[in-house]
């Protein structure tokens, strides 16, 4: 038989039999020359049919595996023609649906309609981020013009974007710290942060009390108050409900029902009572690993947390910590300011005494005992060698009280930094001292010194208890020879060194020796206060300079200041 497509269509209605009929004969014959006779038309019309029935199975098996691919989809997928009509939905749509308030049995909002009109006016795929009620979706448009339609492809991004911004959330929170923001500000914005990332949570932070015998709370903005009140202190133990317990075992505790809980014991029926019915609890730790104090969670129906609810928990007991330890710091840093301010008005106070009180009987001591001099004849050897000694002593007290008034004053009475050229500094200091240097017949010898902002009566000081020890502490039948010289140090300072070719000292001394009142050496040796080098130290610290030593016994020392060549603050 030539005439395939009626011979295709009687196969199909007589279920593809190979036998025909015999009462068809004469009509299939009759067909059959009929089609070949107007052979030329019939085999368009078969070819026009042909291939319109091979692109409707085509579209058609498109449809039926877009449907059986996005029907096992658990993602949102969509099919929205282009003026708005919803052509198809796969069943993980419908909670999307829903939270933009569309009804599939119902046109389309004016947004979704958007959605696809806009997707063919970019004529590529976009995706966008959308929020439905607090529910975040990442939505991918594919527009298919030549079929007049758009696929969308969606995906729930909610558990991302919360934590995206519960990232943000505690990146303001490190601003508030950084800030300087009350503890209160920052405990509050932790707990409502927290809140807010986990619906129906009421949270709370408690801190170890000064006491550090119970916990006490810091921040609890949505706990009914009177609970509060009924459990203002948590004492560490295993039937103090969750947080007493968690400080107590440094662990979380996951009380899942508070009525179930043997943990509650003790605060059981006031839970209760308020409609607490879980709590879950993590320790707050210090740097040490000791309890700051405690971050739960409350719930008003028995339940456990989920993995996400115990990372936002920890993360937040984290946090905690950051804020209690950096109060705690901030507290510690006031209390020492305090104590500091009290000793620098004691210091101030002994000033006033050492000026006046204590001078004055010094200066009767030192009147009378010349006027026992006077009368020598009447006095014998040891009572002559005893007023000496005396009159000596009381010397030493004289300037050990002026020593020490010259130390307690550097900061309170300095003088306003300026210009100060160190060459002509020393080389006053030197003209003082030539009684000294020639009575040792020693040598000073100065190099380059710089020009830098300083306070100028202190650089006289400091070169002058330099350049008097050098003098002073120098080896037995050798002239002392003390050498100035400076270098920049590439750092924005200059580094001046004092050398000389005295006794030198041990180097495990080397701090010691710029502390108030220490002495390597015995008063019979070398005479001296032991305030100098400590007067020395105090003055380069308040340039923000430092001065080290380096030394060998018998080999002669080397002092080198370091000092900036601007100060912040210069007259």
């Amino acid at each position: 038989m030539r005439h395939k497509l009626l011979s295709d269509q009687i196969k199909k209605h007589l279920n593809g039999l190979e036998d025909i009929h015999p009462q068809l004969e004469d009509f299939l014959s009759a067909v059959n020359s009929s089609y070949q006779q107007f052979d030329g038309d019939y085999f368009l019309l078969e070819r026009t049919i042909n291939v319109s029935s091979e692109k409707i199975h085509e579209k058609n098996s498109e449809i039926k595996w877009f449907r059986r691919l996005s029907d096992g989809n658990p993602h949102p997928v969509l099919r929205i023609s282009r003026d708005g009509q919803l052509l198809y939905f796969n069943h993980a749509s419908l909670p999307l649906l829903k939270l933009s308030n569309a009804n599939p049995t119902q046109p389309l909002s004016p947004e979704w309609k958007k959605l696809a009109r806009d997707g063919f006016d970019h004529h590529e795929n976009r995706t966008l981020e959308l929020e439905f009620s607090e529910h975040y979706y990442s939505i991918t448009i594919s527009p298919v013009v030549e079929q007049n339609y758009v696929n969308i492809y969606g995906f729930d991004i909610t558990d991302r974007k919360l934590a995206e911004n519960y990232l943000l959330d505690h990146n303001n929170i490190l601003g508030n710290l950084v800030a300087g923001q009350p503890l209160q500000v920052i405990l509050d914005g932790l707990t409502q942060k927290a809140e807010k990332h986990t619906p129906g949570m009421m949270s709370s932070i408690l801190i170890l009390d000064k006491s550090k015998k119970f916990l006490r709370y810091g921040s609890a903005p949505n706990l009914p108050k009177e609970y509060i009140k009924k459990t203002s202190k948590v004492f560490f133990g295993l039937k103090e409900g969750s947080c007493g317990n968690a400080s107590f075992q440094k662990r979380m505790i996951i009380s899942e029902d508070i009525a179930l809980d043997p943990r509650w014991e003790k605060y059981k029926e006031i839970a209760l009572s308020f409609g607490l019915r879980a709590c879950w609890s993590t320790p707050i730790f210090d740097l040490d690993g000791e309890v700051l104090g405690t971050f739960a969670s409350y719930y008003t129906r028995p339940r456990k947390p989920s993995l996400s609810e115990k990372q936002i928990i920890k993360a937040s007991a984290n946090f905690a910590a950051l804020a209690i330890h950096n109060y705690n710091v901030q507290n510690d840093l006031k209390n020492y300011a305090a104590e500091l301010e009290r000793s620098n008005n004691d210091l101030k106070d002994f000033a006033h005494i050492a000026s006046h009180d204590l001078q004055e009987p010094l200066r009767k001591i030192s009147i009378f005992s010349d006027r026992l001099k006077n009368a020598r004849s009447l006095l014998n050897e040891q009572q002559l060698n005893d007023l000496s000694r005396m009159g000596k002593a009381a010397q030493r007290m004289q300037a050990l009280i002026e020593d020490l008034l010259q130390l307690s004053q550097i900061t309170e009475k300095g003088k306003p930094f300026q210009k100060v050229n160190l060459k002509e500094i020393a080389s006053e200091v030197i003209e003082d001292l030539e009684a000294r240097i020639n009575e040792t017949q020693g040598i000073v010898k100065q190099g380059f010194l710089p020009i830098i902002d300083a306070d100028p009566f202190q650089m006289r000081q400091l070169f002058q208890n330099l350049i008097g020890n050098a003098l002073k502490y120098h080896k037995a039948g050798l002239p002392p020879a003390v050498y100035l010289s400076s270098q920049p140090n590439g750092k924005g300072d200059w580094e001046i060194s004092v050398r000389d070719n005295g006794i030198g000292l041990d180097e495990k001394f080397s701090d010691r020796i710029f502390k108030p009142l220490e002495r390597l050496h015995g008063r019979s040796s070398y005479e001296g206060t032991g305030i100098g080098l400590a007067i020395c130290k105090k003055i380069v610290s308040r340039h923000s300079g430092i001065i080290t030593v380096r030394s060998k016994l018998g080999e002669g020392s080397k002092f080198t200041i370091t000092l900036p060549k601007r100060q912040s603050e210069v007259s």
